[in-house]
């Protein structure tokens, strides 16, 4: 994958390669070669070039060839099952104020009856 124009691997090419940046490519490279996204071959000679580079362009290559990081997904969206556009079962239920305010409404007629019972 080409890096577009705005990458700042070619923006500021001449920049040195600071500590963050290297521990940040070798966790894209671990996480990549740990979910079987790059061979070992390609996976060392990515670390070779990223701990050997002194500049930000000279990581160009690792950037280029670095596989996308697989999507995690949100533990929300996990959690279902339910297919896009379909309604789960879940989002059928009544909401909970509406229960909540049931539940109140019928407590106050029941202590009415009681109260006007204990009255005549």
């Amino acid at each position: 994958m080409a890096l577009p124009p705005s990458s700042k691997y070619l923006q500021r090419a001449a920049d040195p390669v600071d500590d963050v940046e290297r521990e940040s490519l070798t966790a894209r490279l671990n996480s990549a070669f740990a979910e079987g996204r790059v061979t070992h071959d390609e996976y060392a000679a990515a670390m070779d070039v990223v701990y050997g580079a002194r500049a930000l362009g000279d990581l160009v290559p690792v950037i280029e060839q670095l596989p996308a990081a697989s999507a995690a997904v949100p533990a929300i969206v996990a959690q279902g099952g339910t297919p896009a556009g379909e309604v789960s079962a879940a989002r059928n239920l009544v909401p909970l104020t509406v229960l909540v305010g049931a539940v109140g409404l019928s407590l106050v007629v029941v202590i009415a009856l009681l109260v006007g019972i204990l009255l005549f």
